[in-house]
């Protein structure tokens, strides 16, 4: 069924005033955009990636501290493969921590700066399913944010689990469907952020799927730093008119981040936070 009759725009960039309709499965929740725009990468404008300087990437890695930390409680060392790592912080915290890292990322200039500044190795891509299951196993897999934006994610999950080796884990993060801003703000929350966004998976969707292909969940929670980051900025931002991404000097900025404070606490419990991290384990042979 669709879940937004009129279709939901792009309210957080304006790339097009096209409206886009997604549906939901009756049974395990998921919502998905059946007809992604053909033109998708055009939705991600210049500016989209925020690059570091190789001065600036310790200062940055150090923000990921937490999420490397969720990796290295059950692996430490070896191959481990990001998809989507974006400017690279993640991927430079991990090579330091002494894992081989290989970013499997659909921005060529994004490769470039892996490659050239964050000094690891690269593949240009938009297919990461394909890319993967040519790579040797890996300890480790990472996703901070990148699930929700592909279109098969089922197939690539069971790629990632193909590939990992046994014990190895499977981190990452992605908007929460069951949070309790999405319930609130529906198609207005800003971490819709539709075309962008083609996948919402319920983390008990996840699970269930996850089990089917050997891998185990170890962690999950709604209340790590990034993930209370984004709370706040769903508070923030959702209900603003034009862009969302856009600063706002309003009052109303002033009032949503106040509303953001008083829900703080009772959105970091039960997992009602508007994005969940997860960490999963491929049984042991």
């Amino acid at each position: 069924m669709r879940t937004h009759p009129r279709g939901v725009p792009d309210r957080n960039r304006r790339v097009s005033e096209v409206r886009f309709h997604y549906r939901r499965c009756a049974v395990c929740k998921v919502e998905w955009l059946p007809e992604p725009p053909a033109d998708l990468p055009r939705y991600y404008p210049s500016g989209y990636h925020a690059f570091h300087t190789r001065n600036e990437l310790p200062a940055a890695a150090a923000k990921d501290a937490e999420r490397l930390g969720f990796v290295t409680e059950h692996v430490t060392g070896g191959r481990l493969v990001e998809i989507g790592p974006s400017q690279g912080s993640f991927a430079f915290g991990a090579a330091q921590a002494g894992f081989e890292v290989t970013g499997l990322e659909m921005d060529a200039a994004c490769c470039r700066s892996l490659e050239e500044v964050v000094g690891v190795r690269a593949i240009n891509t938009a297919q990461p399913a394909e890319v993967l299951a040519t790579l040797e196993p890996s300890r480790a897999i990472v996703m901070w944010h990148v699930l929700e934006h592909i279109v098969d994610p089922w197939t690539l999950l069971e790629t990632i689990a193909a590939n990992l080796e046994p014990g190895g884990v499977l981190a990452l993060a992605m908007p929460n469907p069951q949070s309790l801003q999405r319930r609130l703000f529906g198609s207005h929350w800003v971490h819709f952020d539709a075309p962008r966004h083609v996948q919402f998976i319920p983390l008990a969707a996840l699970v269930d799927q996850a089990r089917q292909l050997g891998m185990e969940l170890q962690h999950a929670t709604t209340a790590d730093a990034f993930g209370r980051e984004c709370n706040l900025v769903g508070w923030q931002r959702s209900l603003l008119p034009g862009a969302k991404l856009r600063p706002d000097p309003r009052a109303a900025w002033t009032i949503e981040k106040l509303l953001g404070t008083l829900a703080r606490r009772f959105e970091e419990q039960g997992l009602r936070g508007t994005t969940y991290t997860a960490v999963f384990r491929k049984r042991p042979a």
